[in-house]
């Protein structure tokens, strides 16, 4: 249910220690689809065919590259950005092995699939994932099938920016993880 908040009305942000205080108090579970996005909670949207095919697709490509590097990969999990009021769960993230009691963090790749959160993914979380340092965040835009690549994070925002079509392909900077837009689509 959309909630309209008057603009002058001055707001608490929450912060991530209070979003996993819910999740610990059985507050919020796994049945809310909601996401920490600069101290608000934002509902995340629901998961169309051709964004649960991208992420199989893209987990299946990148597990095995990932592992050999000694790296983790999480899929449409916490990633823990440095922020202490932005906790994202992105579709993808490649990450140094965490704890059982941590996020992962410094991701060296994160990745969006983006439907109908196209925006949120590339204004929002593009902010927050570069303020967060995480070198390389991808996009992929199913309805124009496209792949967004965002490079070289720099003061809260990514310096190289560039769109692939579904004819090319990518390859990661910081593993040796090379993927074709089209096995996405």
């Amino acid at each position: 249910m959309p909630v309209h908040v008057d603009e002058t009305l001055p707001l608490h942000p929450l912060s991530v220690t209070d979003v996993m205080g819910m999740v610990d108090a059985g507050i919020l579970d796994e049945d809310d689809h909601v996401e920490l996005l600069d101290g608000v909670l934002v509902e995340m949207s629901p998961q169309g065919t051709p964004h649960g095919h991208a992420v199989r697709r893209l987990n299946a490509l990148a597990a095995p590259v990932v592992a050999a590097a000694g790296l983790e990969l999480s899929v449409q999990g916490p990633v823990d950005v440095g922020s202490p009021i932005s906790l994202p769960e992105p579709d993808l993230a490649i990450a140094p092995v965490a704890g059982p009691d941590e996020h992962p963090r410094n991701a060296v790749l994160v990745v969006e699939m983006g439907a109908t959160s196209l925006r949120i993914d590339l204004v929002r979380k593009a902010r927050i994932y570069a303020a967060g340092g995480v070198p390389e965040y991808w996009v992929l835009d199913v309805k124009r099938r496209g792949l967004i690549v965002h490079r070289a994070p720099q003061d809260g925002a990514y310096t190289d920016v560039r769109t692939l079509d579904e004819h090319e392909s990518v390859t990661a900077v910081a593993l040796d993880l090379t993927v074709p837009v089209s096995s996405l689509l």
